[in-house]
């Protein structure tokens, strides 16, 4: 089986190159941040990646779960707007999967879901963070797949947020004895701290398989390009058969990719 996991960047105008990437990999299930669901009729093509993704692969991944984490027609301030999504958007964690959704949910372990009308504070405050746990069942096997998408911090060093975010998705993972997959954007560095908790309790796969960056090296006004900030995790009944980060250019992260059997 095969998953793909990557942030498809809400800033970026990439949604058709977005799509014929995951149509190539004809995976099983696909973990998405950053997804984009157009909430008024008005929004703007560029901010519809969420509604447009799922509808171009529904014939191979008809099953699908969203879940958002804030609401805003624009990223503004009281002195400018940055972005103009054209109506109201919520942006959010998205999976897709070849096999049933048997159940879902989008818990919050930082802050919570929001209308976003002022965005002066996001990066001391940060917005909504919440990590989307779901179970698949595959002919009878249950799959656990946790998708997130983590706390954001300027030098992606983690501090006590991101150490008590890390403590919340292992203890969300262990609550069911049964294969799973922690897979997102962590807004971390291998060498952090809240790393460190996760290895202690999971297989970080993209650390064993010797991955130096998930970033290209191409940027926006926030982040530096070439670091190692996205993860897929696995416990021990996960069996890994192979694990690569594409480096393609269609984001302004890399798709993190996992073939792998549940056992």
């Amino acid at each position: 089986m095969k998953l793909v996991n990557l942030n498809i960047g809400i800033k970026l105008a990439n949604t058709p190159e977005v799509i014929e990437f995951l149509k190539q990999q004809q995976a099983d299930f696909i973990t998405l941040q950053e997804a984009a669901r157009p909430l008024d009729s008005s929004v703007a093509e560029p901010y519809r990646s969420q509604s447009k993704i799922v509808t171009a692969l529904k014939s191979d991944l008809p099953y699908e779960l969203f879940g958002p984490t804030w609401v805003a027609n624009a990223i503004k301030t009281p002195a400018e707007v940055s972005y103009d999504f054209g109506g109201h958007i919520e942006q959010g964690l998205q999976l897709l999967s070849r096999w049933p959704i048997a159940k879902g949910s989008n818990e919050f372990y930082h802050r919570h879901y929001e209308y976003m009308q002022d965005w002066s504070n996001w990066k001391q405050e940060d917005h909504g963070r919440a990590v989307l746990v779901s179970q698949i069942n595959i002919h009878g096997q249950p799959l656990q797949v946790l998708n997130l998408h983590g706390i954001w911090s300027a030098d992606k060093l983690g501090d006590e947020r991101t150490l008590a975010q890390c403590q919340y998705i292992v203890e969300a993972a262990k609550r069911s004895d049964i294969p799973t997959i922690i897979a997102g954007d962590f807004n971390l560095m291998p060498h952090t701290k809240s790393i460190a908790l996760m290895n202690k309790h999971f297989r970080n796969v993209t650390l064993e398989f010797n991955a130096t960056a998930t970033t290209p090296r191409f940027k926006d006004a926030i982040d530096t390009g070439g670091t190692l900030i996205d993860y897929i995790f696995v416990n021990d009944r996960v069996v890994v058969k192979d694990f690569r980060v594409e480096e393609t250019d269609i984001s302004d992260h890399y798709p993190l990719i996992l073939e792998f059997e549940p056992v």
